[in-house]
């Protein structure tokens, strides 16, 4: 039996399509063959739940949230943003954002201030006690991760990356 990382050596393959007639298949929710644990999405929903609760139970002592990482990485990463960037990059509502934002500002994570281009922008910057923060469970965060990508070959990641990266494409022309 082929191992995944033999499947995906070639990056720079051509796409496989998938034909209109190879959609009756158990992986395509209107066919009379479908199964759920078929569908790649059902699987993206899983492992976005499984993620989401092992994170927020590995951050709660730390007073942190999944929400909460991510809007911390999110400004590590892009530095000073608008709620409305963050909101974008973190694919959440920006009243969701605005909430976390300023429960993260009253402990003193996030500093907020108007833009200097447009004052009714609130721009979002890390504070030193949120870097610091985000030292400490960045270590953390590493074990969640080892741990879902273990026994997974970077090329095999990098094939998911595209793939789920492809269909949000997809999604977003609809």
């Amino acid at each position: 039996m082929l191992e995944y990382s033999t499947i995906f050596v070639a990056l720079g393959a051509p796409p496989i399509m998938v034909d209109k007639d190879e959609l009756a298949s158990s992986f395509f929710p209107l066919s009379d063959e479908y199964r759920a644990q078929d569908f790649p999405l059902y699987w993206v929903a899983r492992l976005n739940a499984k993620y989401s609760a092992d994170v927020d139970s590995l951050l709660k002592p730390h007073g942190l949230s999944s929400s909460k990482w991510r809007v911390l990485m999110i400004l590590r990463e892009q530095g000073r943003l608008s709620m409305s960037d963050i909101a974008t990059h973190a694919a959440a509502k920006l009243s969701t954002i605005t909430k976390i934002v300023y429960k993260m500002q009253e402990i003193g994570l996030l500093k907020t201030s108007p833009s200097p281009q447009d004052g009714r922008v609130t721009e979002v910057e890390l504070t030193e006690s949120g870097e610091a923060k985000l030292t400490v469970v960045r270590e953390l965060m590493g074990r969640v991760v080892e741990k879902a990508f273990t026994d997974l070959h970077k090329d095999e990641i990098i094939y998911i990356n595209r793939c789920l990266s492809k269909m949000f494409r997809n999604l977003n022309s609809l």
